[in-house]
Formats: structure tokens, sequence, C-alpha cells
């Protein structure tokens, strides 16, 4: 006899409260996705209309009721809020639902962790997870009786989860100290970097967008894909070229999501911090998708609220395939000085390169560079910071012609090395 996990099933409720900008659709869609992400079986979809919360119940006592009636009749393990609930109303649901009660914030954290795979992911989850948990645990033992595993529970576990606020806010203060090294760590890759004069051009775009396609595309990787919701967590980084010795490191961060938790991005900084170091940003946009602009603008809110929105952000409206001519042809017009590619196809992607290079390289001028065979040491300085376009060599020197910045071509000229500009 074989024993099988019992798979949890979940009534989704999902409350819209005065003027709901998102469609009910497309917030209903996501919602879906975001818990198919964690393995859970959707039983059904409640939409609770109010034109206030309420302070005890975010909804109406009449429809907790009915809901802890559909949660008994139809099996249900978890009911499951698309919207923030307080630790009263949390409480209090949880008390007339009869079931494990978890709001989207928590939801989210649940596939977060998930999807962490590296030491930064772990513990920038982990500090999530302790920062929601830690006004929740008020008395002694509200809300640990229901940690007996399933959503909501992964991370730091009930054992954590027993000790004293005290050491939670002690936890939370190694967490984040820990996090500091990370950053630490990662300021010098970036110092070494920018030694290096490395150029980084960063993906980001509202999650199932096809960043990591693009990526993989790209750079020849094979990154893990997958249609759920924030496979990326951690960042990932690979060189490719734009053009001949052009070289780019390109980045692949967590993909963005519609009223994505402030702490959330306050916990996720570590990673997110690598969009402000990149010279270039890549929108990637599911050319697709029937409510495309209300993703760009969740999307442009993050940027908003991390400072960037001001750096220099090419648009790549991916999945192109999908889409008949005329479509296409509609976007285009509208967005004129958009990219549109199949990053699944491999459709454009040569158009996507050469934008890429001219808004990086704009400032590149042609020289000739003479090199005597004395100082052949400059070599790879040459190659690593020039694009060459040709070599060629004469009785005592070598010859190249090169496309560069001008201060690459100062710091040869520096060192005694007869220069060019044409």
């Amino acid at each position: 006899m074989y024993e099988t996990t019992k798979i949890e099933k979940a009534l989704l409720v999902i409350v819209e409260v005065g003027t709901e900008r998102w469609p009910f659709e497309v917030l209903a869609e996501e919602f879906k996705n975001l818990v198919a992400s964690t393995g859970l079986e959707v039983a059904r979809l409640e939409v609770v209309k109010r034109k206030e919360i309420t302070p005890a119940l975010y909804i109406g006592k009449g429809k907790a009721e009915e809901l802890a009636i559909t949660a008994q009749e139809e099996g249900i393990d978890v009911v499951i809020f698309n919207n923030n609930l307080s630790f009263t109303q949390q409480r209090n649901l949880e008390d007339i639902l009869g079931v494990k009660t978890i709001d989207r914030t928590q939801l989210i954290l649940d596939i977060f962790s998930k999807h962490a795979h590296t030491k930064a992911g772990f513990l920038q989850v982990e500090l999530a997870q302790l920062e929601y948990l830690l006004p929740r645990l008020k008395g002694k033992g509200i809300m640990l009786s229901r940690l007996g595993g399933g959503i909501g529970t992964r991370g730091p576990g009930e054992k954590k989860l027993e000790i004293d606020r005290r050491r939670i806010t002690d936890r939370v203060t190694h967490l984040k100290n820990e996090l500091k090294e990370v950053i630490k760590h990662r300021e010098l890759t970036r110092k070494k970097r920018e030694k290096e004069k490395e150029i980084i051009c960063s993906l980001v775009g509202y999650t199932s967008a096809g960043k990591t396609t693009l990526f993989n595309a790209l750079t020849q990787s094979d990154e893990k894909i997958s249609k759920m919701l924030f496979t990326t967590l951690d960042p990932v980084s690979r060189t490719f070229y734009v053009h001949e010795n052009a070289k780019v490191i390109l980045t692949d961060t967590v993909g963005f999501i519609y009223k994505l938790p402030l702490n959330l991005i306050e916990a996720f900084k570590a990673t997110l911090e690598e969009l402000r170091y990149a010279n270039i940003l890549l929108h990637v946009i599911d050319a697709s998708s029937p409510d495309l602009m209300r993703l760009m603008e969740s999307v442009n809110s993050v940027l908003k609220e991390l400072d960037i929105d001001k750096k220099a952000i090419v648009m790549v409206f991916n999945k192109i395939d999908k889409l008949s001519e005329g479509e296409i042809e509609m976007l285009k017009n509208k967005y004129s000085g958009a990219i549109f590619i199949s990053a699944l196809k491999g459709t454009n992607l040569g158009i996507l390169k050469k934008s890429i290079y001219e808004q990086l390289f704009s400032d590149m001028i042609e020289a000739v560079i003479k090199l005597p065979f004395n100082m052949m040491e400059l070599t790879d300085y040459i190659h690593t910071n020039c694009e060459v376009l040709k070599t060629s060599y004469e009785e005592d020197r070598a010859v190249y012609l090169v496309r560069t910045k001008k201060d690459n071509l100062t710091h040869l000229e520096n060192r005694g090395v007869a220069v060019k500009i044409i």
C-alpha cells in the first residue's frame, strides 16, 4: 500500500471594495493561477462586493456564515482571500469558517518559499514571513494551532514559531544583518564589474511575461521555465553578445504582480537592488494579454516604488506568435518605440539586440590602435573593452580596428599606445 499526500481543496474569495480598477475576469484568472502555483485544488471561487470593509471580518457576518456553509458542504480545507487581512479579521474569519484562512500576502509568501533556491532567497523569504507573522503572534499560541502543514505553513515552521515574540524579533534582526552581508558581497561584485566596465541589462516585467524564455534565448541558457507564477525568484546573470564583440551581462529577476505587498518589496530589496545598477532595463510585456495596459501599469508602479522608473527602458512585447498580423500592427502603431518579438520562436531577437546595442553603445567611436609587440600585455584590455572589428599585423606591431568609448582610448594613449580616431 502506498500512502499519497492529500491535495488541499481551496475556496477562493475575491472581495471587490468600491470601484476596483481591474476587471473581475482578470483578477479571477490571476488569483487562480497563484493558487495553482501552490499545488492546491481550486474547488470554488466566490465574489463578494462591498462598499467598504468591516474592521472585524473584512466582509459582512452574513456572508462569512454563507461561506462557512459552503466550506462545510464541499469539504474545503483552506479559504484564501485575494485581499490582505489584518490579524483580527483573519482570526475572526477563521472562527466562523471553521477552516484554515489565509490572505493574499500569505499566499504569495508560500509561493516565494517554494521557489527560493539560494541563500539570499531563503533569507529574504524567511524575513518576509516572520515580519508578516510577528504582529499576529499575540497572546499564547494564537495562530499556531492550525500550523499542521499545507499552504501558509512553509518556511519558518512550527518549531520556530513557538518561540516568544522577543526571540522572533532577534531572528528578524539577524536575518537583516545577514542580508546586509549579501548586499555587501553583491556590491563587491558590482564594483568589479564597474572596474572591468561590464554593462548590465536587466529583465523586468509582470510575472509569466516570458522573461526567462527570453533570457534563455539570448544567453543560450536552460533556466527553468514554467507556466507557474514566480518561477524565477533569485536573480540569474549570464553574458551575451549584442553585436560581434560587444558583450553585455543579462540579468533575470523576479516577476512583478498586481498589488505586490509593500513589505515583500522591502524584504526583497537585496534582489531588486540589482535593477538599480543596471545600465538598461528590458520591460518584457505579454503582447497576447487582453489586459496588457494594466499589467504594464502594475510593473511601472513597482519601478516607481523602487525609484528606478527614470532609467533607460526598452519596451519588449513578447509572444507575438499568439497574435494576428493585424493585432501586431495595432500595437506597433500605439507603441512605436517598442520591440516586438517571440522569445519562444526566436522571432526578431536580432532586432532586439540591435536596439540594445544602439542604446548602450551610442557613444562608441571607431579608431585604429597600433600596439607594439613589446606591449602585448595590453591585448586583453583591448579585447575586453573594445569591439575589435579587424586585426592585422605589421613588422613590429599589431593593428586593431576597434569600436569603443573615448575613455578606453585615452587609457591606451596614456600607456604610450598610438591611437587614431577615424
